[in-house]
């Protein structure tokens, strides 16, 4: 008698008990002639999203000083990224 699998394994292809037939084997096993690569989607833009970790209490400072200073937060990272570079004799960053 077979164990029906459980949990996860009830889903994957480990989790079935009886072995395939050599056709249906054959058919599923990805090669390199079939395995397409997805074109690339993200950063191609002339605007690329960017995701910035704060604690909550940096985050807070942060806040603040955009609505003290009345700009976005947007506008003080570019504004000190910006800095970072001309202070490296580089180029900043364009707003």
């Amino acid at each position: 008698m077979t164990k029906k699998p459980t949990g996860l394994a009830a889903f994957t292809k480990q989790g079935k008990q009886a072995q395939p037939d050599n056709n249906e084997a054959a058919s599923s096993a990805p090669t390199a002639d079939t395995t397409e690569t997805k074109p690339r989607q993200r950063g191609k833009g002339d605007i690329v999203a960017l995701t910035v970790r704060l604690s909550r209490d940096d985050w807070q400072r942060v806040h603040q000083l955009a609505l003290s200073e009345g700009v976005s937060i947007q506008k003080l990272a570019v504004d000190g990224l910006s800095r970072l570079f001309e202070e490296k004799g580089l180029k900043g960053i364009s707003p």
